[in-house]
């Protein structure tokens, strides 16, 4: 048992270590300025890898599986309220930025993240989180879907997208969003024997 909670700890320390390097390589790559280097749509094939790469950690590593699953589902609900910040973020652009990513994207995640807190307001049942997670994943295939269109055809009113602060949303916030979406659904699949009613940790 013991050494159980002592491989746990280290599995922690690694993952906030991760973290903490991936943030601040988020912001360095938007400091410097990298992605206008380089093709721009490689941007969107990075963000595609890292969510690709989650999910394939979560399937293959069963030391990282049991850490996600461990998570209570009402702490990654309360995870998703950010994306009301973001969508805020979003239409701070106009004029900026492209009006088709802002009406796709903006909208559909300040909906997501009032859904996220809205689930505290009228009970964490399995319905609730169902509603929150397909209607919040849905938003999150259209918006990165336009995002990623947008820049592969080059629409330079992308641009502000791979600069700071935007370019912490997708490179950063869009992966762990489409991730941990994905782990909330997987875990809300296998509650088959549970009640709608029935409140959920």
């Amino acid at each position: 048992m013991q050494t159980e909670n002592i491989q746990q700890i280290g599995l922690e320390k690694r993952i906030a270590i991760i973290m903490i390097f991936w943030g601040a390589g988020s912001f360095l790559l938007g400091f410097f300025n990298i992605f206008s280097l380089i093709p721009r749509p490689l941007f969107g094939v990075l963000i595609a890898l890292i969510l690709l790469g989650l999910i394939f950690i979560y399937q293959t590593k069963p030391s990282f599986k049991a850490f996600s699953d461990s998570i209570p589902l009402k702490g990654i609900t309360l995870f998703h309220v950010w994306r009301i910040f973001a969508g805020w973020i979003f239409i701070s652009y106009t004029g900026k930025l492209s009006e088709t990513f802002i009406h796709n994207a903006a909208y559909g995640d300040i909906i997501s993240g009032s859904l996220a807190a809205s689930v505290f307001v009228f009970g964490r049942t399995k319905l609730n989180y169902y509603i929150f997670n397909i209607i919040g994943l849905l938003d999150f295939i259209i918006a990165v879907g336009t995002g990623v269109f947008l820049t592969i055809t080059g629409n330079n009113e992308m641009a502000p997208i791979i600069q700071l602060p935007l370019i912490l949303i997708p490179l950063f916030g869009v992966p762990l969003s489409g991730f941990t979406h994905f782990i909330s659904l997987s875990r809300l699949l296998k509650m088959k024997d549970k009640k709608l009613s029935e409140m959920i940790e």
